[in-house]
C-alpha cells in the first residue's frame, strides 16, 4: 500500500499510516526521519509510537513481564471504559427524542503507547498481521479483537469512529458466515457474542455522532443500511445452520434487528421520509423472506418473517409519531406508508397463493393489521390532503378488484378479495367526511368517488359473470352497496349543478338481483339504525377493524 503525501492525507488513515511506517522502517525502506518527513503534521503523534514499536521488535531478548502485560491490559480497558461510560443511555422503544451531544475528547498519548506496546509486545512481528483472517476458536482471534480495540483510540472524530466501529461489526457479520460455510458451528455462540458486542459500540458510538442535521443523519443512515443488510445475510446463514446452531443466529438477527429500529428512529428526528423509506426497504425484504419460506414449505419461519413484518410496521407508526414531536411535517411520510401498505396487501396475496393451507391463519393476521395501519395512513393523510388520501384508497380498491377477477375459480379467495374491497369502500366514506369537516377537496373527492364507482361496477358484473353461483351474493351485496352510495352523491352533485357519469348498463339478470339486495339493504339499514348497530347483513367473516371505527 501507498499512501499519498500529507496534503492527501486524512486524518481518519492514521492508524494506515503508522502500520506503513513500521513495515517499511522494518524493512529498510525508510528510515523514522523518513517516515515523519512524509507526514509533518502527524509528525508528534507519530513519532513516539513508532519509536516504542520499534525498540520492542529490535531487541526481541527483553520482553515485557507478564505483570507488566496484564497492567497495560487493565489500564488500557479501564480507559475505554471510562470512555464509553457517558455513552450508556438508555435507549427507550426505538429510540427516545435524543439530540446527540457534540463529546470529542482527545485520546491521551499515554493511552495509545500502552495499547501499541501491548498489541506489539504480545504478539510476533508478523502476527497481528495474520490474525485479521482468524475466526472465533482460532489461537489468533483475541489478537484481532485487539488489534481493533487499538485502532478504535487512534485519532478521529466521532462519526469517523462510529464509521469504523460500523466496520467491525461488518466483520463479525462476516465471521459468522464463514463459520457456517467451514462447518465450525462450536464457535458460533462466540461469533455472535463478538457481533453483538461489537453493534452495541456502533450504537453507543452513533449516540456521540453529533448534533448537526447532516452528521447524525448520515451515521444513522449508515447504521440502518447496514443492519439491514446484515439480517438479511444472517438469514442466508440460519437457512444454512444445522438446528443446534440457529438460536444463536436467531440472537444476532434479533441484535441487528433492534440497532436498525434503533438507528431509524434517531434518522426521524432529521429525516422522517429517509428513515420511512429505509423501513419500507425492510418490509418488503421481509415479505420477499416470508415468499421464499413459503415456496420451501417452511411455516414456522414463514411466520417469522411475518411477525417481524408485523413489527416493523409500527415502527413505521413510530416514525411518523417521532416526525410530529420534532415538529416536521409528516404528509409525504403517511402517503409513502399508504401506499406501501396497498403495495404489500398484493404480496400477501401473492405468499397466500403459495404457502402452505396451515399458513392462512398468519396471512390473515398480517392483513388485519395491514389494513389497519392502511386505515389510520389515510386518515392523517386525509386531515391534509383528503383528495390524494381518496386517490391512494381507489387505487388500493381497483386491485382488491383485480384480485376478485383473477382468482374468480375460488370462492373463499374472490369473498376475502370483496370483504376487503368494501372495508376501503368505508374508508372513502371517512375520507369523504374528514373532507367535509376539514373544508377541504369536497367537490374533487365527491367527484372521484362517483367515477370510481362506474368502474368498479364493470368488473364487478365481469366477475359476476365468471365465478360459480355460490360466490354471487357476495358480489350482488357489494354493488348494492356501492350503487346506494353512488345514488346518495349523485343528489349531492346535481343539487350542485354538476352532471354525474352514467353507470354501466347491468345484464337483466344481474340487475334483477342487485336490485333485491338493494331492497333488502335499506329494509336492514332502516332496522338497523333504529336500534343502532352497525354489522352489515349478510356478510359473514367479514374483516373487523376495530381502529377504524374508533
Amino acid at each position: 500500500m501507498r499512501f499519498r503525501t500529507e496534503e492527501g492525507t486524512e486524518l481518519s488513515r492514521f492508524e494506515d499510516i503508522l502500520v506503513q511506517c513500521i513495515d517499511d522502517i522494518k524493512a529498510g525502506r525508510s528510515s523514522i526521519e523518513d517516515c515523519l518527513s512524509r507526514y509533518p503534521s502527524l509528525r508528534e503523534q507519530l513519532e513516539p509510537l513508532l519509536r516504542i514499536a520499534l525498540e520492542i521488535h529490535e531487541t526481541p531478548d527483553v520482553k515485557p513481564s507478564p505483570a507488566f502485560k496484564i497492567k497495560a491490559r487493565v489500564q488500557l480497558m479501564d480507559q475505554i471504559h471510562d470512555r464509553e461510560a457517558g455513552t450508556k443511555r438508555a435507549l427507550v422503544r426505538y429510540g427516545s427524542r435524543r439530540k446527540p451531544t457534540q463529546y470529542r475528547r482527545r485520546f491521551s498519548m499515554a493511552g495509545i503507547i500502552i495499547a501499541i506496546v501491548l498489541a506489539l509486545s504480545t504478539v510476533g512481528g508478523g502476527t497481528a498481521y495474520a490474525s485479521q483472517a482468524s475466526l472465533p476458536g482460532d489461537a489468533l482471534y483475541p489478537v484481532k479483537l485487539g488489534t481493533e480495540q487499538v485502532r478504535m483510540m487512534l485519532p478521529g472524530d466521532d462519526v469517523a469512529k462510529a464509521e469504523r466501529a460500523l466496520s467491525f461489526v461488518e466483520r463479525r457479520v462476516e465471521e459468522i458466515v464463514a463459520l457456517a460455510e467451514a462447518g465450525r458451528v462450536q464457535h458460533m455462540g462466540l461469533a455472535v457474542e463478538k457481533h453483538d458486542d461489537a453493534l452495541k459500540r456502533v450504537l453507543a458510538r452513533m449516540e456521540l455522532a453529533g448534533d448537526g442535521e447532516l452528521v447524525a443523519g448520515n451515521i444513522t443512515a449508515l447504521v440502518g443500511e447496514a443492519t439491514a443488510k446484515h439480517l438479511s445475510v444472517l438469514d442466508t446463514v440460519y437457512d444454512m445452520v444445522p438446528d443446534g446452531a440457529k438460536p444463536a443466529i436467531t440472537r444476532a438477527r434479533e441484535a441487528s434487528l433492534k440497532g436498525q429500529q434503533t438507528a431509524l428512529a434517531a434518522l426521524a428526528w432529521n429525516n422522517p421520509v429517509g428513515a420511512t423509506e429505509m423501513n419500507l426497504q425492510a418490509m418488503n425484504g421481509r415479505l420477499n423472506r416470508a415468499r421464499t419460506m413459503a415456496e420451501h414449505g417452511n411455516s414456522e419461519e414463514m411466520e417469522n418473517a411475518l411477525a417481524l413484518f408485523k413489527e416493523m410496521g409500527m415502527v413505521g407508526e413510530d416514525i411518523a409519531q417521532i416526525a410530529q414531536e420534532a415538529g416536521i411535517s409528516v404528509i409525504e411520510v403517511e402517503e409513502l406508508l399508504a401506499q406501501a401498505n396497498a403495495r404489500h396487501l398484493s404480496i400477501l396475496d401473492d405468499l397466500n397463493d403459495r404457502a402452505p393451507h396451515q399458513a392462512g391463519p398468519a396471512i390473515a393476521r398480517a392483513r388485519q393489521a395491514l389494513m389497519n395501519r392502511f386505515r389510520n395512513c389515510l386518515m392523517a393523510l386525509a386531515n391534509e390532503n383528503p383528495a390524494r388520501a381518496m386517490e391512494i384508497n381507489l387505487t388500493a380498491m381497483r386491485e382488491r378488484l383485480g384480485r376478485a377477477e383473477a382468482r374468480a375459480e375460488y370462492v373463499e379467495e374472490v369473498e376475502s378479495a370483496l370483504e376487503q374491497f368494501e372495508t376501503m369502500a368505508e374508508f372513502g366514506e371517512e375520507i369523504s367526511r374528514m373532507a367535509q369537516e376539514v373544508g377541504k377537496d369536497e367537490e374533487k373527492v365527491e367527484e372521484l368517488l362517483i367515477e370510481a364507482t362506474s368502474v368498479q361496477l364493470e368488473v364487478l358484473i365481469e366477475v359476476w359473470e365468471r365465478v360459480a353461483e355460490q360466490a354471487r351474493p357476495a358480489i350482488e351485496r357489494v354493488m348494492a352497496k356501492a350503487l346506494i352510495r353512488h345514488e346518495k352523491r349523485v343528489r349531492t352533485l346535481e343539487q350542485r349543478g354538476i352532471e354525474a357519469p352514467e353507470l354501466p348498463v347491468m345484464p337483466p339478470m344481474v340487475r334483477e338481483r342487485v336490485e333485491q339486495r338493494i331492497r333488502e339493504q335499506r329494509i336492514w339499514e332502516e332496522r338497523e339504525g333504529m336500534l343502532g348497530r352497525t354489522a352489515s347483513p349478510g356478510a359473514p367473516g367479514r374483516v373487523s377493524c376495530p381502529r377504524c371505527r374508533s
